[in-house]
């Protein structure tokens, strides 16, 4: 199974969710009859916020080529990435309007490498595939937020 979690993003007419159970981006009209929306294409249930996706060498070019995208790369021996994951666990959880992702770089070096990441923690911002901006190290929350606004905008 595939450990990425839903991801919304704000549109037009409804909201896109992505699948947790196979990744389909879908769109989702506005819900307000109580009724539970699911995925087009293999029916599980679609949820709003939850945990950053995990991305790897194999799914980030794909998982990140629409939309607006907080990257948070890490690794499991680091400190300060153990600082800012909640951080961003729970900006995941609460934001609507931007996607969340996590990209090991221990375990996911050729996309580590096309970043050129030389510290992390590392958050890169990208707005359909294309660096919009990035911040090092482990920052405060607000700090964050105002990078979110900086550089994926409204």
């Amino acid at each position: 199974t595939q450990a990425a979690l839903s991801q919304w993003s704000r549109s037009m007419d409804g909201s896109i969710i992505r699948c947790s159970q196979c990744g389909q981006a879908n769109r989702v009209p506005a819900v307000g009859s109580g009724k539970k929306a699911v995925c087009g294409k293999c029916k599980a249930p679609l949820e709003a916020g939850g945990r950053p996706e995990t991305l790897t060498d194999a799914n980030f070019g794909q998982r990140t080529a629409d939309g607006k995208f907080v990257v948070d790369f890490w690794a499991a021996w680091c400190g300060p990435c153990r600082i800012i994951g909640p951080v961003v666990d729970a900006l995941a959880a609460e934001r609507t309007d931007v996607h969340f992702g996590k990209l090991n770089v221990d375990e996911n070096p050729r996309t580590a490498a096309s970043f050129q990441v030389q510290g992390i923690p590392l958050l890169v911002f990208l707005r359909d595939g294309k660096e919009t901006g990035r911040l090092t190290g482990a920052v405060p929350r607000g700090q964050i937020e105002a990078a979110i606004a900086r550089h994926l905008g409204p």
